[in-house]
């Protein structure tokens, strides 16, 4: 037991666990949520779950004068999607091709095979450009597995999702830029297809561990504390980015379970709450703690 200090959540999770979650595709988020509760409620917030106990709640808040709540953290997070992205992260921001004589932009599906992409790219994008097929027009949608190249479909069989390339300019060297298929879509919120995320995500059977684990508790509060990332669908991905002040026009659909609800578009997008005795909210501008 260490000393309390308000908004410093206490982690009682064992090294190993910690080490692995430190080491994963987005950090350790468990301890990002436990300090977000933290700030907020003021109360002391501890990282339990060392895996003593079966279907142990990820977090307690254990407040002081009442039965402590719990909360249960869980990611929007397709793994080969993050797989993928780190490895494009991590080895080939760039892949020198001075054979090519050109610059291109190659976007990677989840599937996509990093390693195989970055040996095989230079000689493939050469042959595109001998064929003519430059894609010197960048557009928003590319239906590469209709096109009439074989080699432009074979690409996209292997992972590639958008080309784009422009002519070197001056002394400039050819190479390729790798980047991760991300998410995007129209500005503006939609709170409707917001509200049928929340509840399609929640009521999916991979949350079951998720509900479990909350309704063994048998406690008042069950939190449930979602991180969105870029494989979250645009339409609620979108509608937590800092620039927006709105906040969610109806109460969500939640299973039983499930009493309190966060959801955070981690780590740079806003994260808001709903509770049922005041709605929606944005923690960040009710922290009871620094």
């Amino acid at each position: 037991m260490t000393d309390f200090i308000p908004g410093q959540p206490e982690d009682r999770r064992l090294p190993a666990q910690v080490a692995r979650a430190s080491a994963s595709y987005v950090g350790d988020f468990e301890l990002a949520a436990a300090r977000v509760i933290a700030r907020l409620t003021g109360e002391l917030v501890i990282l339990q779950d060392d895996n003593s106990k079966r279907r142990m709640a990820d977090i307690q808040i254990a407040y002081a004068g009442r039965t402590p709540g719990y909360a249960e953290v869980t990611l929007d997070l397709d793994e080969s999607y993050a797989a993928m992205a780190s490895e494009v992260r991590k080895r080939a921001f760039q892949v020198k091709a001075p054979s090519l004589g050109r610059v291109w932009w190659v976007t990677l599906s989840s599937g996509a095979a990093v390693k195989t992409q970055e040996k095989t790219l230079a000689r493939n994008l050469g042959l595109l450009a001998a064929a003519g097929d430059l894609f010197e027009i960048v557009a928003t949608d590319q239906n590469l597995g209709e096109h009439s190249n074989p080699l432009i479909r074979q690409l996209f069989e292997t992972g590639v999702v958008h080309l784009a390339s422009r002519a070197t300019i001056g002394d400039e060297v050819g190479f390729i830029h790798i980047l991760p298929e991300g998410t995007g879509g129209p500005v503006g919120i939609d709170w409707e297809a917001f509200d049928a995320y929340i509840a399609e995500f929640l009521a999916n059977p991979r949350r079951k561990d998720v509900l479990e684990k909350l309704a063994a508790t048998d406690a008042a509060e069950r939190h449930a504390f979602v991180g969105l990332s870029f494989n979250t669908p645009w339409n609620v991905f979108h509608a937590l980015d800092r620039d927006y002040r709105e906040l969610p026009t109806n109460d969500p659909r939640l299973p039983p379970e499930i009493t309190h609800l966060w959801l955070w578009s981690y780590p740079l997008g806003r994260c808001l709450a709903w509770f049922p005795d005041r709605g929606w909210f944005n923690p960040q501008y009710h922290w009871a703690t620094e």
